[in-house]
Formats: structure tokens, C-alpha cells, sequence
């Protein structure tokens, strides 16, 4: 943390120091450094950091704003750098452009930047940080208080090379691969990257507007670094994706004048056939699965596909267009594959059948269907999942099945507001690792219908999610931002949890006091030894009749209702909770079956069972 009296003014504005109004900065300190008087957008705080910003070194910055006044309104502040070298200043930006939407609430809301690497050289003394607000148009005069600065070198990761390969783990299950782009061909990333993956896609540098920007010029540069490391590794390469339906990353030339007139049909047909001819037959047999069409399901039009600028030209037959193509210049063998999201979502996944259904129907050459799973915390039901695969599994015999993009946001679905910033809860990870548990024991599960498992990227430090659905710091993946091993990881990698806090969890009766009409019940968990048992409850306790003439049983929870929560029970700690039972009218031989069942962090799920013997007042 950097004190107030070090920044200097950018331009024309006035830097006060001072108290606030209420509330204080979420640290609590007392002063904070307004803005004011502003004269252009670029005119704000600003802060040396030459000396102390290195090109090629990685830093976290992160900010405290608060915009003045209140108006219920929201501004755009962008953070970025100032430097000057050999007479020459540029401004590289920090944060994503155009920067973080602020409401002007009287709150105090944290800017967030993770593992930016300085990339400007500077003379002596020529590199400032300073912050500015970017509006759609015009300007945005706005003054605002900053507080609690801080930027934080990171040290290079070294990666743990004493835990398990996840691909060596899954080696009699299925190819398991991770989402690459050129930062992952060196140093720990490409170690990450080999250890424990036998499988990657490129993100970004096989789409269209990569491999052909302009009709008949290519640039597969980089994604020939990335084959070349696949290729010298014996990993398996997807190429990901020859055409996109909804045009997105797709140079305008593709789609001619946009017209479904019969003259731009016949460029719009040679130009999938050309782009697809010369990617596939670039990359050869390096490259073993295209997902040919990308996210052409749409399950609100009534053909159940998305008309996008290909639709709109060529109708579906785009779709028959492109598959030909590539089974006409790939190498035999090579997997084609429909890429699309949100299959567990039962009118996509109706729409997805229907649709390959057709495509069969007309002979058209598919091999595969790419289930995306970019997940939330919350969203899908792992159910839905397994559904969505056994269904294409019964519906379209013959067809493999693979998870091309797997990532597990740590945000709900539909929640655009929730940042944790640097402060993710360890809580929440422990929650995630849990979920992961639960679809890899799925994906093990579903073996004879999975032929791979892909992640959309490997580790926290890179991933689509910091910016999408809005900009905010996402934790997705099974390696953290300094490429450790998170309890995702430990939740793919064992079948039981192993790792993840609250592996061990255990429930037991452990006291029934009282008389044969009235006891009370005692409750006993005990954690493990591997971390905290977070958000610990018992949902339900039941007692079913098992013998005897028939009679009641009554169960009242502490507080009068369920869940009963236990709290976060502390590494190797216990936790109790005592039930009420009343018994009505039960004689010598009844007899009943105990029921509890529990979870902990949402996914991690038991139940204590037990039989109790009312006459003899005891349950065990």
C-alpha cells in the first residue's frame, strides 16, 4: 500500500487528501485522495512507478474507487500507464478497455488487475500509473476518491511436480486436454501444460479471422507453434473451429455482399470450401478432431438454428457445405464434430438431436458432438449433465461425445453484479472442488460414451472469464494463479475427494437421553484433517417404521426447522446438534430406520443412518 501524498495530478484537476464521507474504504482508513476539478477525461491521479514496474515482470494492481456524487448513475474508470522512451510516450492500458463500470452509489468498489506483465520500456524516472474515465462520447468530468493502492510483484511459479498428471490419471478413460494460446508454449506454463495434459486446442489461432484475415492470405504462425509443441509432446491436437455460425471471428469477406442471391451463394459455398481446404490440409494428420460448425444450435428459431450471416446466405445447408468439405481434404479419420453450449438446457439439447438427426438424414459426414460445458457454480444440475450425454448417446447411435471447453465459473448464472476481486473465499473454492468431483465421477461414469475431456484453459492466471459476462477476476480452472493446485484439481484427479477441504467429514449418533415417550438425540460431525468443512448442514431427519405395531415418531430440529446449519467445522473439529424425538403409542417391538442426510459445501453429500429401538431407549 502506497501512501495518499505520493500521487500527483495527471493535469489540471486538484488532489485533496482527507476524510471521506461514510462509510470508509473496506480497510478502514481514515483518509482517502479525492479528485476534482477535472478537465478532460485523462485528467486524474496519477503515480510513479518507475523503478518499480519492470518490463517483463508480472504484477497485481488493485484500487479502491468511489465516485462523487451520488447521482445513481456509472462511470467507466480505466487504469493505465504513462511512459516515456527515447523521447517517444505511448499509454498502454492496464485494465481491459474501456475499463470498469463504477456505480456512483457512495460505495467504495475494488479494481481489480491480475498478472499484468509490464511490457513498456522507460527512461529514468518516465513511468506513471494513473487513472482516467473513459465514456462512450464526449467527457465524463466526474470527480472521484481512491484509496488503498497496491501493486504486488509475482514471483515466476514454479509448478508442483510431486501430485498426479491429471492425464495419467485418466489415461484409462479418456484423452484429457486444456485450451492453449503462444503464452503457454514456454517456461511453467508449457511445464503445466505437458504434465498433465495429453491433449490441447488452440483458443484463438486456428479460428478464421486468425488463419485467413483476407481471402487467400494466411498466417497459421502461431498455431504452428502450438502443433510443434503437441507434435513434440505425442499430444493429441483439436482444431477449433473452421466455421462459426454466428460469424463471430470471422472476416466480413466470408459472408460476399451478405445477399442470399444465387451469385453470392455460390462465393459464400467456395469460400467455406477454400478456407476449409487449405486449413485442413495445412495441419494434415497433426491435427485428429476439427469441430467443423461451432454453436449452430438455436433452440428459440423454429429450424432450431442460429441464422447468422452463413444462415442468412446459404440456409443449413451451410452446415452440409462445410462437413463435406472437411471430409473431402482432412485425412481419413479424422473426427468432424458439431461444437455447441448449454446442451444440459433440455430445448437445446431437443434442438441438438433434431438437428444431427437431419444432418444424418441428408448424409452428411458427422462423427461427433462437442458438449462446450462453460459452467457456473450453480448452473447446470449435474444430472442435466449425464442427461445431456446419454441422451445423444440413445438418440443418435454411433455419434461420439466429448467435453470440448470445461470450466466451472465461481459466480450463479445470471449473476453479472458479484466480484470477489483478489479475495475469492475459501469457501467457494472448496464448493467448486466439490462440483468438479462430481463431474469427473460422472465423466468415469460415462466412459463408453466420452472419447475426451477438454478444459478451456489450465490455470486462473488466463482465463475468458476475467472477461466475460462482464469484466470481473474468474477462478474457472483446476490450477490458481501462481499455477498451484486448487481443490478442483484434488476433486478431478480422486474419485473420493481427497484433498478438498472436508474430505474425512463423518456423522455419528453419539448420545440419546430421555424415556421411552421423550429422548434427546445428539448429533456429532467430525471433520477430517485435509482443511475446514465449510457450510456444513443436515437437511432432514427422518424415522421410518421398520417393526412393530404401528405407532409415531416425532423429530423437532434445533431452532424448529431445517436445514440445521453446523457451521464451518474447523480442520480435525466437531460440531453437534440435538434433536427432539417424541414416540406415540409404540410398544416393545417397534423398531425405526434414522435418516439424516447432510451436505457440505452444496456438492460434498451424505447421510447418517441408524435404527432406533424406543423401548429399550437407544439408537445407534
Amino acid at each position: 500500500m502506497w501512501r495518499l501524498g505520493s500521487w500527483q495530478r495527471s493535469g489540471s484537476s486538484t488532489l485533496t487528501v482527507g476524510p471521506p464521507p461514510p462509510p470508509l474504504d473496506p480497510n478502514g482508513d481514515a483518509n482517502a485522495l479525492l479528485t476534482t476539478g477535472r478537465i478532460a477525461n485523462y485528467d486524474g491521479p496519477q503515480i510513479s512507478v518507475s523503478d518499480k514496474m519492470y518490463v517483463g515482470s508480472v504484477y497485481n494492481i488493485s484500487v479502491y474507487v468511489r465516485m462523487q456524487p451520488v447521482d445513481s448513475s456509472s462511470h467507466v474508470i480505466n487504469m493505465s500507464l504513462q511512459t516515456t522512451y527515447q523521447g517517444n510516450t505511448s499509454y498502454p492500458g492496464i485494465s481491459s478497455y474501456p475499463g470498469i463500470t463504477i456505480p456512483d452509489d457512495g460505495q467504495w468498489h475494488q479494481i481489480v488487475v491480475t498478472n499484468y506483465t509490464m511490457g513498456s520500456n522507460y527512461d529514468a524516472g518516465k513511468a506513471f500509473l494513473y487513472l482516467q474515465t473513459v465514456p462512450a462520447s464526449g467527457n465524463d468530468l466526474t470527480s472521484f476518491y481512491i484509496d488503498d493502492f497496491q501493486l504486488k510483484y509475482v514471483p515466476p511459479p514454479v509448478i508442483q511436480t510431486n501430485i498426479p498428471s491429471i492425464y495419467q490419471t485418466f489415461a484409462q478413460y479418456f484423452p484429457v486436454g486444456a485450451e492453449v494460446d503462444t503464452t503457454d508454449l514456454s517456461g511453467p506454463h508449457a511445464q503445466l501444460l505437458t504434465m498433465h495434459f495429453n491433449s490441447l486446442v488452440s483458443g484463438n489461432d486456428f479460428k478464421w479471422s486468425n488463419t485467413e484475415p483476407s481471402l487467400g492470405s494466411y498466417d497459421y504462425t502461431n498455431a504452428d507453434a502450438e502443433v510443434g509443441l503437441a507434435v513434440c509432446h505425442n499430444m493429441k491436437v483439436r482444431g477449433q473451429n473452421l466455421v462459426w455460425a454466428t460469424g463471430a471471428q470471422t472476416p466480413s469477406y466470408a459472408f460476399g455482399d451478405g445477399t442470399n442471391s444465387a451469385a453470392n451463394q455460390a462465393t459464400v459455398t467456395a469460400n467455406i470450401q477454400e478456407h476449409i481446404q487449405s486449413e485442413v490440409e495445412h495441419f494434415g494428420s497433426a491435427v485428429y478432431a476439427y469441430d467443423v460448425v461451432n454453436e449452430p444450435i438455436d433452440p428459440t428459431q423454429t429450424d432450431c438454428l442460429e441464422h447468422g450471416p452463413f444462415y442468412n446466405v446459404l440456409g443449413e445447408s451451410y452446415i452440409d457445405i462445410a462437413f463435406k468439405a472437411a471430409r473431402q481434404y482432412a485425412p481419413a479419420g479424422t473426427k468432424l464434430f458439431l461444437n455447441d453450449y448449454s446442451t444440459a438446457d433440455p430445448a437445446k439439447l431437443a434442438c441438438l438431436v433434431k438437428v444431427v438427426q437431419g444432418m444424418r438424414a441428408r448424409g452428411v459426414p458427422i462423427d461427433a458432438i462437442g458438449h462446450e460445458n462453460h459452467n457456473n457454480i450453480n448452473y447446470p444440475p449435474v444430472a442435466a449433465i449425464k442427461t445431456a450425454i446419454d441422451t445423444v448417446a440413445a438418440e443418435l447411435p454411433g455419434i461420439e461425445q466429448q467435453v470440448t471447453e470445461l470450466d466451472e465459473s465461481v459466480y450463479n448464472a445470471g449473476d453479472p453484479v458479484s466480484n470477489y476481486g483478489s479475495n475469492i473465499p475459501p469457501a467457494v473454492l472448496d464448493e467448486q472442488g466439490w462440483l468438479y468431483n462430481q463431474y469427473f465421477n460422472l465423466f468415469r461414469a460415462e466412459r463408453h460414451n466420452l472419447t475426451g475431456v477438454t478444459f478451456w484453459g489450465m490455470a486462473d492466471d488466463d482465463t475468458w472469464l476475467d472477461g466475460f459476462p462482464v469484466a470481473r477476476t474468474d477462478y474457472p480452472l483446476p490450477f490458481d494463479m501462481g499455477l498451484q493446485a486448487k481443490p478442483a484439481y484434488w476433486g478431478i484427479v480422486n474419485p473420493d475427494g481427497n484433498g478438498i477441504p472436508g474430505y474425512g467429514l463423518k456423522f455419528a449418533l453419539t448420545s440419546v437421553k430421555g424415556t421411552h415417550t421423550a429422548q434427546t438425540w445428539t448429533v456429532m460431525a467430525t471433520n477430517g484433517a485435509v482443511g475446514p468443512a465449510y457450510t456444513t448442514l443436515i437437511t432432514a431427519f427422518t424415522l421410518t417404521q421398520v417393526f412393530g405395531a404401528p405407532c409415531s415418531a416425532t423429530v423437532t430440529a434445533p431452532g424448529g426447522s431445517f436445514p440445521v446449519a453446523l457451521g464451518d467445522i474447523p480442520t480435525s473439529g466437531t460440531a453437534t446438534a440435538q434433536f427432539t424425538v417424541t414416540f406415540k403409542g409404540c410398544g416393545p417391538l417397534a423398531a425405526f430406520i434414522l435418516q439424516a442426510p447432510w451436505t457440505q459445501a452444496t456438492y460434498h453429500t451424505g447421510t447418517l443412518l441408524g435404527v432406533a429401538d424406543p423401548a429399550l431407549g437407544l439408537a445407534f
